[in-house]
């Protein structure tokens, strides 16, 4: 399921939180405007071709299949996506000559979506910004998102203030390949996936959370689909999935999150996995079911590496690891820029800036150390450093840095290392964020082979700076 992975977040306040405040419009740390002015509901019911323009509105209602393609819109109080209705708020509009990037969206208040209903909203190289230019999206929602019994609810480099809670729905688990469906229609399963339908006249049954932030808590409870992703999200509650059941044989891929609260899984089929491979979770509070502290699975699993075509055993790690358990030291990275990728910076359609820097780094440190330098290759795949970043016109920067080492070393090994950093710089030129390690497992050729060094490193930091140096405070360990 899952495609070229560059970097996509969302860096809000470490608690995961979102301050709104004003009751004229104020700006938030990020320096974009928020707040209660003087626009107005706003309904979109699918006529003159769904687009909901940029601007802001008091409250926005969509009851048919409606689209955010371009410029800033912010929605004061609440988004309501009614029973059936579709928002795509991912697919790219903007530049209108480039189309890197759909609307920066931005809701002060809580998001409803109903009965059968699609709500797709943050855009990054995970999902379709990825060609021809690769872009990320930085939206943010200060309440809670409830989809009870919606079909799909897909959510990208998205910071959420409160809960996230999936009720029901899901499509059924006949997309076996997470084809797309008509959201009242009857079931197709030899339709394009929906993010290669240009027209976009179908509508996904699976449900996706990664690179993004929770402030609350985040449950999924009697989901029935094909496939649910949550991939490397910073979540300030608890996790539960319950009761939820997929039809891919590697359908429910979680990992890589960094949960303070507790995490419970139970009665869930398949139940949670590595899948294509992912880095184990990181709890502070308690874990129980099936994703238990003493749950051990390969990495990746089984069906993932069937469906990459690949033969082989994953790593035996542990699917969750508790965050006291990881030893804290500190360190620095440092980058000296090598290029940047063709056609960048660009401009949108709103003035902001999106530029994306290829670099070399060095760890130092009492921590993880080392340095990769950026000689050519797939930008996250090869040594070096991809970093893709937006500056708004009111000077604020937000912005994601993927990083991988070849040979970088903790602990007395050396070995392969992947990292991604979400960051927030303020028009001083100040950084600051939160960073985790993506590594994502190994394919051995046999249960008795050999486990490369750091190939089940497990860690998340903080980081302040400015400039091209960062000062980093890890925590790290082994899963």
């Amino acid at each position: 399921m899952k495609a070229w992975r560059l970097a996509a977040a969302v860096t809000v306040a470490l608690s995961g939180a979102i301050a709104l405040s004003g009751a004229a419009g104020a700006t938030t740390h990020d320096g974009k405007w928020h707040g209660h002015g003087h626009g107005h509901a706003y309904t979109c019911d699918g006529s003159s071709g769904g687009v909901i323009p940029a601007g802001f509105y008091e409250n926005v209602v969509v009851t048919g299949v409606c689209y955010m393609p371009s410029g800033h819109i912010t929605i004061g109080h609440d988004l309501t996506i009614a029973p059936g209705a579709l928002l795509d708020a991912v697919t790219p509009g903007d530049p209108s000559g480039t189309k890197v990037l759909p609307a920066s969206v931005h809701i002060g208040g809580n998001v409803w979506v109903g009965k059968g209903a699609a709500f797709l909203l943050g855009c990054s190289p995970n999902i379709s910004c990825a060609t021809p230019n690769p872009g990320i999206t930085f939206d943010e929602i200060s309440g809670n998102v409830t989809a009870i019994g919606a079909q799909g609810v897909v959510l990208h480099s998205v910071a959420i203030g409160g809960d996230l809670k999936v009720i029901g729905g899901g499509g059924g688990t006949a997309g076996q390949t997470c084809a797309s469906q008509m959201p009242t229609g009857p079931t197709n399963t030899a339709l394009e996936p929906w993010s290669l339908d240009p027209s976009l006249d179908f509508t996904p049954v699976y449900t996706d959370l990664e690179d993004s932030t929770v402030g609350g808590n985040y449950k999924v409870i009697g989901l029935n689909s094909c496939w649910l992703g949550t991939l490397r999200n910073w979540i300030g509650g608890d996790a539960k999935f319950i009761g939820n059941t997929f039809g891919d044989p590697d359908a429910m891929e979680v990992g890589n999150n960094l949960i303070w609260g507790d995490l419970g899984c139970w009665k869930n089929s398949p139940a949670p996995q590595f899948g294509e491979g992912a880095a184990p979770e990181i709890v502070k509070g308690w874990a129980g079911g099936q994703c238990s502290f003493d749950t051990v699975l390969q990495n990746p699993s089984a069906e993932g590496i069937t469906a990459m075509g690949k033969t082989g055993v994953g790593i035996s790690e542990h699917f969750v690891v508790s965050l006291h358990s990881l030893m804290k030291s500190k360190g620095t990275r440092t980058t000296t820029t090598v290029s940047s990728l063709p056609g960048y910076p660009m401009t949108t359609s709103a003035g902001d800036s999106i530029q994306a820097v290829l670099s070399d780094f060095t760890l130092t440190g009492s921590g993880l150390t080392g340095t990769a330098n950026y000689t050519g290759g797939p930008p996250g795949q090869v040594p070096g450093d991809a970093a893709l970043t937006t500056k708004y016109a009111s000077g604020w920067t937000h912005g994601v840095f993927y990083d991988a080492c070849a040979s970088c070393t903790f602990d007395g090994q050396t070995g392969f290392f992947s990292a991604r950093y979400y960051d927030t710089q303020s028009p001083s030129g100040n950084s600051s964020g939160f960073f985790l390690v993506t590594n994502s497992g190994t394919i051995l050729a046999s249960s008795s082979s050999p486990v490369p060094p750091l190939a089940t490193l497990v860690g998340w930091g903080t980081f302040t700076g400015t400039g091209s140096t960062l000062t980093l405070t890890e925590h790290l360990g082994f899963g």
